[in-house]
């Protein structure tokens, strides 16, 4: 799982902060949206209650002129009223076109409104255009219709109301929106967090352990190398084959010693190592050394790139003789090294090594044992202590790649290395 985040954490990181931007871009376009309803709320109520109100104001103006011209028997008010009149009709017809009165007013002010209109534009026009108009009787009919006009305004803040509560509903899940992308977004870092501090005190078991074991296998090499300045008499030949296990001995415990210290000082030795370019490496660790010679596919870029030599150096080397080892005895032996530049999610270039051969191949519990320390298929046999694997597994790690290994009983092993081209120290150095 460390592993895996480690080589995928950034893109998974740069996903999810990707999915928190645009959720909260959408939040805080939810929001406009909503204050821009609220204002068009607030004009389209203020429009409604203008209109309701200049016509409550010319009926008012209509029926105290009628009422006027009814006490008096006098046609001196006919003009009043008819001019109250015609703005009272108009003020009702642009009141019930608006587009957006049904989302105001209920339907039965609406329906009162309508009724008051005709009643205006038929009977009253009618009764003015009379020689005698009969105020008595419009008056009469628009104090019936009185109550119901004046009240359209409660029915207005009713409905005004409503749809504010609406928007305040809709803004409080907004805000719910934005409580659960933070808590996302908290997630995230405190898991991230967990993690490299989880992978960082692994590092650091791991660096202690192969510190211990360097200082107790050059122990080792020290005691086997005074036994053999003390027990070799320089008088007598000594004893070839006890000579030759020895210095055997000496070898697979120094190159032991030498893999638990680039696994204990993985960095310094990073960070203090000369640059060469990738062909230079490969064309140096498969020339002919009488096992199988390794097909080697690459492209020309590829092999062009500078690389530190010390760490690929020691991982190719390792990782082609295990391969060599593997196919030896077989039937048909092949070892196989692809080397390619390849593009690397979400952005980016990686450096890709896979190291392939037609070997004996692994079971599963073998494969998931294969990074571990002083694990071998091989045994000592073959001068394999076990740390090879191991130590390039925690050297492509330093220079934030990662290491696959795919593997069929019978069949063979692939081992791939992959590592950003931004973070190889050469390229660093370039750009420098």
């Amino acid at each position: 799982m460390t592993q895996l985040f480690r080589t995928y954490g950034p893109f998974i990181l740069i996903v999810m902060i990707g999915i928190s931007l645009l959720a909260g871009t959408s939040a805080f376009l939810q929001t406009d949206k909503y204050r821009s309803e609220a204002y068009d709320i607030i004009a389209e109520v203020n429009e409604v209650q203008w209109r309701s109100t200049q016509a409550r104001e010319k009926m008012v103006s209509m029926l105290g002129w009628s009422r006027l011209a009814a006490i008096t028997n006098s046609q001196d008010y006919r003009g009043r009223v008819k001019a109250d009149s015609t703005y009272l009709a108009i003020n009702l017809r642009t009141l019930i076109a608006l587009p957006y009165v049904g989302k105001i007013m209920p339907k039965a002010d609406i329906e009162t409104l309508s009724g008051l209109l005709v009643y205006v534009n038929t009977e009253v026009k009618s009764e003015l255009d009379r020689p005698l108009p009969d105020y008595g009787r419009i008056v009469n009919r628009l104090e019936s219709l009185w109550p119901g006009i004046i009240l359209t305004t409660a029915g207005n803040l009713g409905n005004t109301q409503k749809r504010t509560a609406d928007l305040e509903q809709k803004a409080l899940n907004n805000n719910f929106l934005y409580a659960f992308i933070f808590a996302i977004a908290t997630m995230i870092a405190l898991f991230a967090m967990v993690v490299y501090r989880s992978k960082a005190q692994y590092d650091n078991r791991v660096r202690q352990f192969a510190l211990l074991f360097s200082h107790m296998t050059y122990t080792r090499i020290n005691g086997l190398s005074m036994w053999m300045h003390d027990t070799l008499n320089p008088q007598e030949a000594p004893d070839a084959k006890m000579l030759d296990m020895a210095r055997k001995r000496i070898t697979d415990l120094s190159v032991a010693t030498d893999w638990l210290a680039r696994i204990a000082y993985p960095k310094y030795d990073q960070d203090n190592t000369p640059i060469v370019s990738l062909g230079t490496i490969i064309e140096q660790i498969v020339k002919p050394d009488g096992s199988a010679i390794p097909i080697v596919k690459s492209e020309l870029r590829a092999m062009q790139l500078l690389v530190p030599q010390g760490q690929f150096h020691l991982m190719l080397h390792e990782l082609i003789r295990n391969a060599k080892d593997a196919v030896d005895g077989v039937k048909h032996p092949e070892v196989k090294l692809c080397v390619k530049i390849v593009k690397r999610l979400p952005f980016g270039r990686s450096l890709y090594i896979a190291i392939e051969d037609t070997g004996v191949g692994m079971s599963p519990e073998q494969i998931k044992k294969a990074k571990t320390p002083f694990f071998s298929t091989k045994g000592e046999a073959r001068g394999h202590s076990g740390l090879g694997l191991t130590g390039c597994y925690r050297l492509i790690q330093t220079m934030g790649g990662s290491l696959a290994i795919r593997s069929t009983k019978g069949v063979g092993t692939t081992v791939a290395l992959t590592c950003p081209l931004s973070n190889l120290p050469a390229i660093k150095w370039k750009r420098r």
